[in-house]
């Protein structure tokens, strides 16, 4: 089976929500996502999933158009920030502090968010033998996927760009490789 990871499209910036940001698309956002789906017309896929988070299922509304598919909601698939009060774009943080960077890495690289990925798109891959299958989710979770699958520390951050590819190729047997990292070609006409 091949597995599509999508990285969402560039979302809003939010500073403060009590409830938990969970951001939309920017205008960009939402041009980056339809020029992916575009991209991606011409493949046949068989399943559509994506992240809860709002960045994922803006992102995933232009390929469910386009395949004609309902998006599957997988909550395994959340970014590791899910919950937290702000969400500021990576582009816009700016230098972290050596107390900030130290969060996010043991956010990044806990035990929790390593398993809940992993499960998750296991079972996706376990659901869909012989398929293409897209899942709309994060940078962090294509990270801590491609860290698995290459068998390195998944302090080792693999940064993929908004709306960006990745294809994994998984047998019925459990073997797993990598097909390509961060496809994003399109990205230069925005």
């Amino acid at each position: 089976m091949q597995l599509i990871l999508i990285r969402h499209g560039r979302p809003e910036r939010v500073d403060h929500d009590p409830g938990g940001a969970d951001p939309g698309l920017t205008e960009l956002g939402h041009r980056q996502a339809v020029a992916m789906a575009e991209y991606l017309r011409p493949e046949k896929i068989d399943a559509l999933y994506m992240s809860p988070q709002q960045r994922a299922i803006e992102t995933a509304a232009p390929l469910a158009e386009a395949f004609g598919h309902t998006a599957n909601i997988v909550d395994g698939i959340a970014e590791f920030d899910l919950g937290h009060p702000s969400y500021i774009p990576g582009e816009e943080t700016g230098p972290l502090t050596r107390e900030e960077l130290d969060r996010l890495t043991l956010l990044l690289t806990g035990t929790s968010f390593q398993t809940r990925v992993h499960q998750s798109i296991g079972k996706i891959i376990a659901d869909h033998p012989g398929e293409t299958v897209a899942a709309v989710c994060h940078g962090g979770v294509i990270s801590s996927v491609l860290a698995d699958l290459l068998g390195v520390d998944p302090m080792h951050y693999f940064d993929s760009h908004y709306t960006s590819i990745t294809r994994i190729k998984a047998s019925a047997d459990g073997r797993k490789s990598l097909a390509s990292f961060n496809e994003c070609h399109w990205l230069r006409e925005l």
